[in-house]
């Protein structure tokens, strides 16, 4: 067997590699080992050990309350933008209709625009309804920034999907519906269990519009943390901040696992048995 002779440029692009991600994982290494620090100020490294930001943080409501809305409002947006994102994907993908790509531009528009200039012009809308300050403006809001997410999402799936497959059920006798309940959403369940997932962490982790349409009463858990960044410094950040990288960690390794599941039992599924 020939050998091929190694590139000199190969070692430098394996030191670069490293020192991006070392240079990326850095600052949220530091976070997490200054979480356990005992210091009533941020120290680094901790001089001693300690889980008292951590108890500090479940045992406060000004830090729990916004967290439990915050949770809330984030599983209300992921329902939301997932049956309004998923039907609207199937719509753009499946549709044969004019005006559909002006259409499918609109609905991804939120995407592209600054969040700010999207917050502001929410803030003008829901004040003239008195919704500013309202659990309600921030469902809807984090509901217009998650949609498109979903709809990207499970557009990739659709256009992946043989359609061939939903017209052989149609020509079969299956009505248009049996066809989307029992064909096509199977084929796109792990792409819809990924967009609503994504929906849920954009939900939970977004802060401009909670500050311009929360108004003083309604204080999500980004918001709570902007203000105590604002105004004080407290090491419970440090805590909140690591459990903030670790539970996106967790959730997406799931939805990782349920894509994996799906694709191995589909591709068991394809195989011809034995009898064939």
């Amino acid at each position: 067997m020939i050998e091929t002779p190694r590139s000199p440029a190969r070692p430098l692009l394996w030191a670069y590699c490293s020192l991006t991600l070392a240079f990326l994982c850095a600052p949220i290494l530091i976070v997490v080992v200054v979480s356990f620090n005992a210091s009533e100020f941020i120290q680094f490294p901790p001089r001693a050990w300690s889980l008292r930001w951590y108890e500090n943080y479940f045992g406060s409501r000004q830090w729990v309350e916004p967290t439990l809305l915050s949770l809330r409002i984030a599983f209300v947006t992921m329902v939301l933008s997932t049956l309004l994102g998923s039907a609207a994907a199937i719509g753009l993908t499946r549709g044969r209709f004019r005006g559909r790509r002006p259409l499918e531009f609109f609905f991804v528009s939120p995407m592209v625009m600054p969040t700010i200039v999207l917050a502001i012009g929410l803030y003008l809308l829901f004040a003239r309804f008195k919704l500013v300050g309202q659990p309600l403006a921030l469902y809807l809001a984090h509901t217009v920034v998650a949609t498109p997410l979903v709809i990207v999402i499970v557009s990739a799936a659709l256009k992946t999907t043989d359609s061939a497959i939903e017209l052989a059920a149609r020509s079969l006798g299956a009505g248009y519906f049996r066809t989307l309940w029992h064909v096509t959403l199977p084929a796109i369940l792990p792409s819809v269990v990924s967009g609503a997932a994504f929906a849920f962490l954009l939900s939970f982790d977004e802060v401009v519009l909670a500050i311009f349409l929360g108004g003083p009463a309604t204080t999500t858990l980004p918001k709570r943390m902007w203000e105590s960044v604002r105004y004080e410094i407290d090491p419970t950040l440090t805590a909140i901040s690591t459990l903030l990288v670790i539970v996106p960690i967790v959730i997406l390794s799931v939805v990782a696992m349920v894509r994996r599941s799906f694709a191995g039992a589909a591709s068991t599924a394809s195989r011809p048995t034995d009898g064939e």
